[in-house]
Formats: C-alpha cells, sequence, structure tokens
C-alpha cells in the first residue's frame, strides 16, 4: 500500500502535533499463553499539553488545586529595578511566546518604569518580555480568543524596531495602552497613528511563503473532493486572504 500523507516527519513534527492537537487512545489488549488468554486490558488514554487539554475541559480541577498551593506556598521575588527607576503601573498579564516547539501564552505581572515595559513572574524571579519605550513603533488592540472559553477578550499589539511584534494580554488591556501612550508623551516618544500591525495567526507559520503577508482569515467549510473510495467531504478549515494568493487550510492532512 502507498502512504497517503506526508511521510517526510520528523521528531519535533510528532512532538508538536501531539502537543497542540493531542492523541486519544482506545485499545483493547489480550496478554496470551499457549494460545490461551490470561489477562485482558482495556486502555483509554489522552494525550496532549496542557493548553490543549485545559481548552477541551480536562484536568480543570487539578490545574486549579495546582494555581491555588502556587499561590499560597510560591515563594515570590521581588522586581529588580534599576537606579532611580519608578514603577508607573503593575498589572496582571502575559506575553505570547512561540519560541521552540510549543507556543504558549507566558503569565506574570506587567511592570510600566519609566523607561520600559516588562513581564515578570514573581513566583521564579524570571523577566518573560521586557522592552525599552524607545523601541515601541505604535499599539494597537485587537481581539483574541480564551483557550479555556469561547469568547473573545482584548489583546495589545506593540510594533518594535525591526518590524518585530509582541503580543500581550492584560487585566485592563486599554488602561495599560493608555498608560504607556502618556508616558512616552512624556519622554516625547512618537507613536505611530495607524501602525501596520500584521494579522496574528497561529496556523500560519505552517503554510506562507517566505516574505508572505496574511491580511485577514477565518473559519470556513469547504467540500473536497473524492479520494480513492471515500467520496465528496465536508471538511472544517480556515479560508485565509493574502498579499499574494487565497487559500484554504485545513490542518488535520
Amino acid at each position: 500500500m502507498t502512504p497517503q500523507r506526508n511521510t517526510n516527519a520528523t521528531l519535533v513534527d510528532l512532538l508538536d502535533r501531539v502537543l497542540d492537537k493531542g492523541l486519544v487512545i482506545h485499545a483493547d489488549l489480550i496478554v496470551s499463553v499457549a494460545g490461551i488468554p490470561l489477562i485482558g486490558v482495556n486502555l483509554r488514554a489522552a494525550l496532549a499539553g496542557m493548553e490543549t487539554m485545559l481548552k477541551y475541559g480536562m484536568m480543570r480541577e487539578w490545574d486549579e488545586r495546582s494555581r491555588a498551593w502556587e499561590k499560597e506556598h510560591g515563594s515570590k521575588q521581588e522586581i529588580s529595578l534599576l537606579q532611580g527607576e519608578d514603577v508607573i503601573l503593575k498589572m496582571l498579564g502575559a506575553c505570547y511566546s512561540s519560541e521552540g516547539i510549543y507556543a504558549a501564552w507566558k503569565y506574570g505581572y506587567l511592570y510600566l518604569t519609566g523607561e520600559r515595559l516588562l513581564l515578570y513572574r514573581e513566583n521564579f524571579g524570571e523577566v518573560l518580555f521586557e522592552t525599552p519605550l524607545v523601541k515601541i513603533r505604535g499599539l494597537v488592540i485587537r481581539k483574541g480568543e480564551y483557550f479555556t472559553e469561547k469568547k473573545e477578550r482584548e489583546e495589545l499589539y506593540l510594533l518594535l524596531e525591526g518590524d518585530k511584534i509582541a503580543r500581550l494580554s492584560a487585566l485592563d488591556v486599554a488602561q495599560l495602552k493608555e498608560a504607556i501612550e502618556k508616558r512616552m508623551n512624556e519622554l516625547g516618544y512618537v507613536l505611530d497613528k495607524e501602525p501596520a500591525t500584521p494579522v496574528f495567526e497561529e496556523r500560519g507559520a505552517e503554510f506562507l511563503t517566505h516574505g508572505e503577508q496574511l491580511i485577514c482569515g477565518g473559519k470556513m467549510w469547504y467540500l473536497v473532493g473524492a479520494e480513492g473510495i471515500a467520496g465528496q467531504t465536508w471538511s472544517p478549515g480556515h479560508l485565509y486572504l493574502t498579499d499574494k494568493r487565497l487559500c484554504w487550510y485545513y490542518d488535520f492532512k
């Protein structure tokens, strides 16, 4: 038989698919000796990254207990400020990180000081994100989705030097944006009034070509033609408009 899927996959591809999409196993195992069945095992298991587990309603009680215990017993380390540096605003927040094989939100406290913006995780004394205010070229508020609930939230996009984009979430995004703009105005830094920030799409890296920019996208069903013994089938996917083409993408193929 000829494989119907791309076999040029690596271990990284496998880990990425398991962590992001998850794997559900239903299996019956029978152990026999001399043709006589002795032991039967009915196996039901789910394997996925924690963010995917929580997204589909699994292990939420464990997650809540772990967070409550860590909040009560975790040792917090105060942030180290530069000499003469004052905190203008402190707020619960997060930044989106796509480094490595697993993309996820990293949570901590957002600190706006007189010269920089940073995200700090007190329990580990770790700076998760940092940028000097002078490197911020524009600010845009956009809608995003909670990974555990089907509802929208506001996210703050920072356009940085070198056309880099930082994606932040906060307890009050509007207040954070206003505080950054006010401080930058005091320092005499000029922000772009209508910065050209690209549309953020987690699946984009899987099909965009070099230099191709995503303009917009959304969920869309597509009637897939007959293949093998299977007839025409409606499949869920995403329709994308880029600066070069219009395409429908189905990330399970």
